[in-house]
């Protein structure tokens, strides 16, 4: 069976908003990418998934304190964030090298997190980014882009919105 590179740890990241650092070593997630479903009547009903529909894109920034970076997430208008983050991966000769990791997403904030404060406690932040648009990279090679506005579902390499946009 041949060997797969085992990724590990993660070892840090940063957060970019319109180029400027705004966030070290904090907890995001990025968008997931659902197809819509449909349903069609075979011996009952079946589910038929609509390639090139999807559903709403949602990341989240959860960032410890309150400060610039943080204010200038919070701004009500476009943001092009960039993620980067480096994981470790574990080579079939039992040696381990860094890999380097890199999303780039347009959204605009869905909320202004709510700031709470406890004596003793860090002030945990989060913000969620309403996307139109979603690059990930891992290891210099793209493995996905959507963009909704640009009508482009590019999954390693495949562009499946292609197919709908040359019947059109």
């Amino acid at each position: 069976m041949p060997w797969m590179d085992i990724k590990s740890t993660n070892i840090a990241d940063t957060v970019y908003s319109d180029g400027v650092l705004v966030a070290k070593d904090v907890a995001f997630t990025l968008p997931a990418i659902t197809p819509l479903a449909g349903e069609a009547q075979a011996m009952g009903s079946m589910e038929v998934i609509a390639v090139g529909l999807i559903e709403a894109m949602e990341a989240t920034i959860t960032k410890i304190g309150t400060d610039l970076g943080l204010s200038r997430m919070m701004r009500l208008e476009k943001q092009n964030l960039e993620f980067r983050w480096v994981h470790n991966v574990s080579l079939s000769d039992g040696t381990s090298k860094p890999e380097g990791c890199k999303a780039f997403i347009r959204g605009v904030p869905k909320s202004l997190p709510a700031i709470g404060v406890e004596i003793g406690s860090n002030s945990e932040n989060e913000i969620a980014f309403a996307v139109t648009r979603y690059q990930l990279f891992v290891g210099g090679t793209e493995i996905l882009l959507v963009d909704r506005l640009s009508q482009i579902l590019r999954i390693n390499g495949v562009d499946y919105y292609s197919k709908i946009n040359s019947l059109l």
